[in-house]
């Protein structure tokens, strides 16, 4: 957790009240419900207030007064209408709003009376396309859909599933395990718990490394083999570029509601080592495409792949969940408000891709400024060395060879400037050769998961079922209605009436059936929509690690440069300053 962000700063005493009130709220430690209580008295809505205990969170459900302080710094951020991010306070750390916690003081003793299982809130910010948006038109064949624990389970475990229980009948109203009022529920915020391994958001860490091989494959058309080590099993096969080609299409058919790694395009050599080694360990990132039987297989299997997926008894199926499984605690209005939001939710999505890639463009660009910088500097430093070289008379004159010591100090010292600026031209080619492989990559990485989700919505928007819900409704409702007119006209029915009810009946019996096969696959899209969107929002995290390596980097830069510029004043202070002592001996 980067708590260490605001230590250094005297922060106001409306924090070290809110926390002695949390310590006493949480029986003398400051759980996740403490801090839940505490943000309520901001007056935030509640999908802020879930972002910033996510954010400040380590995973152990108890905070230190350094986690807690910057929830408070990301909360004040929020009020003052700006954005309650790791970033921003890192940014805004000298100049911290003051948190306003409407009666801090009164916390512990009204602990005992607040609900645990949410935060009261006020209403969702107008312009926020974060909001959970209430839906107006959400038909009731989605009124029963899922919501989440948010935890992953094994694929398999969910392919063992069968049809029946995959495809089960949503229980009535008056069955249903949760019956948490809608009303109620809208004033309570609910923070995701989905699977928080660290490693899913380290998107700096490598598990996996790649390189050409040595010698092609192919004995007509050659190709290029690619040997991939991989730490985590203590692995190293060699993969062709269709192999991964090939993995990339199953996660898309085994996993078509999740966010994973994107393929790179074949493109320029160079540039698609590059794109492999981030596709590689994108997957080995996230848990539970780590644990696919295929993806290990991928992984260790010595073989040629090829012959892998030939002798394999590969699951090619779509994951199977159960949505009532998954929803937990977490009421299903949740998950509709949520998903009724999915457009403006793909909006911000866009936003953030279009933000991350003129973000990696301006890097790259500053990249190679330095590195331009660093070869005129180098070209400057080589013309003071130049004008110490030997040079012959062309009249053979003595007088010509005769130099007064002002000139040879001359000489001297320009050569040790010109040191220095040589000096200083590697370190600009070496902070041009950082910000390209280090901030520019990390960047591109974060971005990777922003086309990732992209994709994800993408794939939603192409097979959501809630028009075809709603056309085998009317169609169903239609067959209803003449049956009931056929069984209401005759008691008795002759032949001819039987052999049409007999159809009516069984076209009832299908289209319901049907019915319900489509509004449990819309549940389900619900239900990941509402975890990925979980997951995607936890990424941010990340930006803390690359603006601290940032800006680590730019200290570093500017500590040597100025080291190197002081030895250069230091060496012009030397050169002779004596007009006289040029033209005498």
């Amino acid at each position: 957790m980067p708590n260490v962000l605001i230590d250094k700063v005297v922060l106001p005493p409306v924090y070290a009240t809110a926390f002695t009130a949390a310590q006493s709220a949480g029986g003398g430690q400051v759980t996740r419900n403490a801090l839940q209580q505490t943000l309520e008295l901001s007056g935030l809505p509640r999908h802020i207030i879930g972002q910033i205990v996510l954010t400040a969170d380590t995973g152990s459900g108890l905070l230190t007064q350094q986690d807690f302080n910057l929830a408070l710094a990301m909360a004040a951020l929020a009020q003052k209408n700006m954005s309650p991010t790791l970033e921003s306070v890192m940014f805004h750390k000298d100049e911290l709003p003051v948190p306003e916690l409407a009666g801090v003081e009164s916390l512990a003793n009204s602990s005992a009376e607040r609900p645990h299982s949410g935060v009261a809130l006020g209403g969702n910010a107008p312009d926020d396309p974060w909001s959970s948006a209430a839906t107006n038109d959400i038909t009731s064949s989605t009124a029963a859909v899922g919501a989440l624990s948010l935890t992953d389970n094994e694929p398999d475990q969910l392919a063992s599933k069968t049809g029946k229980e995959a495809f089960r009948q949503p229980q009535s109203e008056s069955t249903k395990p949760r019956t948490a009022n809608r009303d109620n529920s809208a004033l309570q915020t609910y923070v995701p718990k989905i699977n928080m391994e660290e490693v899913q958001w380290q998107l700096d860490k490598e598990e996996v490394s790649i390189k050409e091989a040595a010698e092609k494959g192919g004995i007509v058309f050659k190709h290029t083999n690619y040997e991939v080590s991989t730490r985590t099993f203590s692995s190293m096969v060699v993969r062709r570029y269709k192999d991964f080609d090939w993995i990339s299409n199953y996660l898309v058919t085994r996993y078509p509601y999740r966010m994973h790694a994107n393929l790179p395009p074949k493109g320029f050599p160079d540039n698609r080592l590059k794109g492999l080694t981030r596709f590689a360990n994108a997957i080995m990132r996230i848990p539970f495409l780590k644990r696919d039987a295929l993806v290990i297989q991928f992984f260790t299997n010595t073989d040629e792949f090829a012959h892998v997926l030939k002798v394999g008894n590969l699951d090619m199926e779509s994951e199977e969940i159960d949505p009532d499984e998954e929803l937990g605690d977490t009421p299903w209005s949740e998950v509709q408000e949520t998903y009724a939001a999915f457009d403006d939710f793909y909006t911000q999505v866009a936003r953030d891709e279009e933000r991350y890639r003129i973000q990696i463009t301006v890097l790259e660009k500053i990249a190679r400024y330095k590195q331009a910088i660093g070869d005129e500097l180098n070209a400057y430093s080589d013309t003071l060395r130049t004008a110490n070289a030997p040079r012959e008379s062309i009249s053979g004159s003595r007088k010509f060879h005769v130099q007064t010591a002002s000139k040879r100090a001359l000489d001297s010292d320009l050569n040790e400037l010109s040191m220095s600026l040589s000096d200083v031209s590697l370190l600009e080619k070496a902070h041009g050769e950082v910000l390209k492989t280090i901030s520019a990559e990390y960047l591109r990485r974060l971005y990777d998961v922003v086309v990732a989700m992209k994709l994800m919505m993408d794939r939603m928007r192409r097979t959501e079922k809630r028009k075809d819900i709603q056309r085998v409704r009317e169609r169903n409702d239609a067959n209803r209605k003449t049956l009931a007119q056929l069984n209401g006209e005759s008691p008795g029915p002759d032949p001819a009436d039987r052999s049409s009810i007999d159809r009516l009946e069984r076209l009832v019996r299908e289209d319901t059936a049907e019915q319900q096969k489509l509004e449990h696959e819309q549940r389900c899209i619900e239900v990941r929509f509402y975890q990925e969107l979980a997951r995607y929002k936890c990424y941010e995290s990340f930006l803390q690690t690359i603006y601290h390596g940032y800006a680590e980097e730019q200290i570093k830069h500017h500590s040597m440069a100025l080291s190197a510029w002081k030895q250069a004043l230091s060496t012009a202070d030397d050169l002779p300053a004596d007009p006289q002592g040029f033209i005498a001996n």
